[in-house]
């Protein structure tokens, strides 16, 4: 061994630093919720019952019940899915006006004729993929998830 190594040695497990909770013996408690503060925070920050849940340190439940006790109303749950900034699937945007995409409309014609015929979700993305049809964001490949919010947007 080298001079300069020190031989470290692993810590004791029986300090007085481990048995330093079971000495105070402090009740380990949420703090308590404000309404009023929940309210500013739902409200005026905009923050989500998430974000208030990991702020305040109590369940998504207990600061709903709060809320609703107070009259605030609450906002609908997001889906938390696809990009909000982009179009739905058979329109496009030039110059600041959205009008029909025709070749997306076609494509939508397409996947409802499948479906039509029988054809499951997965096997759709994959003649769609075979056929080197682009998505929405210029993918190649398709998904089923992504055919399926395509029919649930324009069902016939």
């Amino acid at each position: 061994m080298k001079k300069w190594r020190v031989r470290r040695s692993s810590p004791e497990l029986f300090t007085p630093s481990v048995y330093l909770i079971d000495i105070i013996k402090l009740p380990v408690r949420n703090p308590p919720l404000d309404v009023s503060s929940l309210q500013a925070d739902y409200e005026k920050k905009g923050l989500s019952l998430r974000q208030i849940e990991a702020k305040k340190f109590h369940s998504r439940s207990t600061i709903q019940k709060l809320l609703k006790r107070a009259d605030v109303r609450l906002r609908a749950p997001s889906h938390g899915y696809g990009n909000t900034a982009q179009l739905k699937f058979g329109y496009k945007k030039k110059e600041g006006i959205i009008s029909v995409h025709k070749g997306e409309q076609l494509i939508i014609e397409v996947i409802q004729d499948f479906r039509d015929d029988g054809l499951t979700l997965r096997e759709i993305a994959q003649r769609l993929t075979a056929l080197n049809i682009p998505s929405k964001n210029g993918k190649k490949k398709w998904h089923p998830m992504m055919v399926k919010r395509i029919l649930d947007l324009f069902k016939k």
